[in-house]
């Protein structure tokens, strides 16, 4: 598979100016269409996530509730960011609660402020380290405890997290989702799978053509976190490992361009009801 032109260009062009063009850009937009929707950073300020802020996080929410998001759940976002995912949740959650934490100080102090107003709602963060979004951070992700009791949680998701952790790192997030996940609740997390399909597509969006190692691979050897791809029967043997069953998995439009779904893969994933982490 030949490399395409957007990762030529991340190969000449750093990723620090890379990023100061984008904010420049973004700020010039800023200024000819100010944002003036709550709890939406202007565009300049938007942290971590590529896309539009607003549709995006209207799009998963929409998955939410397609998969079973009830009002009175209590549900965790695993890299909330600036909380993208949560704004559509505000209106929604009635009885249930919502938890979020993120690697990013800035964003979640973003998130304490814009969402002070919002009495179930409750921001983290966690000093994870990564290469590319945490380079100060103090604890591995392949040790970090997530802060919350075990069988809490209805629902959990994450989107765009494991497509930038090693696999250590992804193998102990689940284990600790299995663990903080209640029995019969759900995960959805999106990846980037690798598999009969995915490893020969002419892809529009990436390239994972350099082996990082032996289950993994990214589109840039030079900064991998920037975006990893799992072999799929290693993701399917976490999940079975963590003591999850894997319900579904909606492919995404990165390897099928006629999917359905949305760019990532998303694997739908419930925690069976005769386990029980509470002892």
């Amino acid at each position: 598979m030949g490399e395409t032109m957007k990762s030529r260009l991340k190969q000449m062009v750093p990723l620090a100016l890379r990023q100061e063009i984008k904010r420049q850009l973004a700020a010039r937009e800023d200024r000819r269409n100010p944002i003036t929707t709550p709890r939406v950073p202007p565009r300049a300020e938007t942290l971590i996530g590529g896309g539009d802020f607003e549709h995006v996080g209207d799009a998963f929410f929409e998955i939410l509730k397609r998969h079973g998001l009830t009002p009175d759940m209590h549900v965790l976002d695993v890299g909330c960011g600036q909380g993208r995912m949560a704004r559509p949740l505000v209106s929604f959650l009635d009885g249930g609660s919502y938890a979020g934490f993120d690697i990013s100080e800035p964003g979640i102090a973003w998130c304490a402020e814009h969402y002070a107003d919002a009495r179930e709602f409750k921001f983290d963060h966690v000093p994870v380290f990564n290469q590319r979004y945490n380079p100060k951070g103090t604890v591995k992700a392949s040790e970090f405890i997530f802060p919350y009791d075990n069988d809490r949680f209805d629902l959990i998701f994450l989107t765009s997290v494991f497509t930038h952790m090693f696999k250590d790192d992804v193998a102990n997030y689940l284990e600790q989702i299995s663990r903080v996940l209640k029995p019969g609740g759900m995960a959805l997390i999106t990846w980037f799978l690798l598999n009969g399909v995915s490893r020969t597509a002419e892809n529009p969006f990436f390239d994972f053509v350099y082996d990082f190692d032996d289950v993994t691979r990214t589109t840039t050897p030079k900064n991998p976190e920037a975006a990893l791809a799992f072999d799929e029967g290693f993701v399917r043997g976490l999940y079975a490992d963590c003591g999850l069953t894997i319900a579904d998995i909606e492919y995404g439009t990165w390897a099928r361009p006629d999917s359905p779904f949305q760019l990532q893969d998303m694997v739908v994933a419930v925690k069976p009801l005769n386990i029980n982490t509470s002892s």
